[in-house]
């Protein structure tokens, strides 16, 4: 199995010796370097146990915080505040749509080893297009409970 990304390439299987001479080929036909075991890949932290391989993001979730000014926040201990409703076309202040779409691209992505905050995610991405101050308050709460 080959995994490429723009100029990360990860290499995978149970034939040893054709990854190997995979790594060969490529390395004589291009400038790489082999890193060796991955331990993280594309914002995914690998951890190779007894029990067999273990994905996480902390370190991606702590950017995200750091990124967004949470590392600080007191920490929610739900994605979500029970019974939320949210609306599209509310009489609220809109909010920066680009400073939105970062927060809720960043917390997609972070969906992937975090399924606790997929319906809370896939809630507040509706609301990309004209984006409000109870669509934020949404989306500062997944921050806050990543934080936790």
């Amino acid at each position: 199995l080959i995994c490429l990304y723009v100029d990360d390439l990860l290499v995978t299987g149970s034939d040893l010796a054709e990854i190997k001479k995979f790594k060969s080929d490529m390395m004589n036909e291009f400038e790489m370097t082999d890193l060796g075991t991955i331990s993280y890949f594309l914002g995914i932290e690998f951890l190779n146990t007894s029990k067999g391989l273990m994905l996480h993001q902390r370190k991606y979730a702590g950017e995200i915080l750091k990124r967004f000014n949470m590392t600080d926040c007191t920490p929610a201990i739900t994605p979500m505040e029970t019974n939320l409703k949210l609306e599209k076309n509310v009489d609220e202040d809109a909010v920066d749509p680009t400073l939105f779409k970062q927060i809720v691209g960043s917390l997609r992505y972070l969906c992937n080893s975090r399924p606790d905050i997929c319906f809370a995610v896939g809630l507040i991405s509706r609301f990309m297009e004209d984006p409000r101050q109870s669509h934020m308050k949404a989306a500062t709460r997944v921050l806050k409970y990543i934080a936790g």
